[in-house]
């Protein structure tokens, strides 16, 4: 006998939403234009992820998105900053000394040098860049473990963002966030998602599963940034690297 034979399909909770009826009536409500933390680009509070495949300079434009809401600036000098604030940028492979020079490389060849300069002076305490890199925090990168549970790190992590009401988060590579193997990445998703702020995801790999599940992908080609979203589609921005910065082309 069938093992559903005595059951009633109307006590069945498969049975209790029948159809995508539910979803064809609920309306799709993208944010609205002054609740993007970078204006046409990046909602606040989103899971971002940045990509390349052949091409370098991930770090370099995480940086330049990274000071453009610390020092509430147009980000590639045409797309303003809607909610400059605090933000904390988190490097797990490059030295405190490595990410000093790309700082004062990007100072160097900012635009509008002047304005940039005050900016900054203005709001020293808005950009704050950690290197796990050198070991001396007591703490490994990774915010989850195995299992999936927080780390003293993502501890660290939310506190910081609490207290600071951060407006960024950048994890710089991703994937040394979470160790090699965890099982569900899933789990790393519902950490970030509690963090009240927007994070910025740079993967060092062209494919990974860690950003499939982002509202934002931004990936960079030889031709410029090619930006997927789940609220405005598909765009493309025209950049290019000149003098270690990247540059708007249109």
């Amino acid at each position: 006998m069938p093992i559903s034979a005595n059951m009633k399909i109307e006590e069945n909770p498969f049975a209790l939403k029948l159809g995508i009826k539910e979803w064809q009536s609920r309306p799709f409500t993208p944010p609205k234009p002054e609740e993007y933390l970078i204006e046409e680009l990046i909602p606040a509070h989103a899971l971002v992820s940045l990509q390349a495949s052949s091409v370098f300079g991930k770090t370099t434009l995480a940086t330049q998105l990274a000071m453009s809401v610390a020092f509430n600036l147009p980000f590639l000098g045409h797309f303003p900053c809607l909610q400059p604030g605090k933000v904390l940028y988190i490097n797990a492979r490059d030295t405190d000394e490595d990410s000093h020079r790309r700082f004062k490389r990007l100072c160097r060849e900012w635009p509008d040098a002047a304005n940039f300069s005050r900016r900054i002076d203005e709001n020293l305490d808005n950009f704050t860049h950690i290197s796990l890199f050198d070991e001396c925090f007591g703490v490994s990168p990774h915010l989850i473990d195995v299992s999936g549970s927080m780390t003293k790190t993502y501890a660290y992590l939310n506190q910081f963002v609490e207290y600071f009401k951060c407006k960024l988060i950048v994890l710089d590579p991703v994937e040394d966030f979470f160790p090699d193997n965890l099982k569900n990445i899933s789990e790393l998703y519902l950490k970030l998602r509690q963090i009240n702020a927007t994070v910025l995801l740079v993967a060092d790999h062209s494919r990974n599963e860690a950003f499939h599940k982002v509202e934002v992908g931004m990936g960079i080609s030889e031709s410029g940034l090619r930006v997927h979203s789940d609220y405005l589609g598909c765009r493309d921005i025209g950049m290019t690297m000149g003098a270690g910065i990247w540059f708007p082309t249109t």
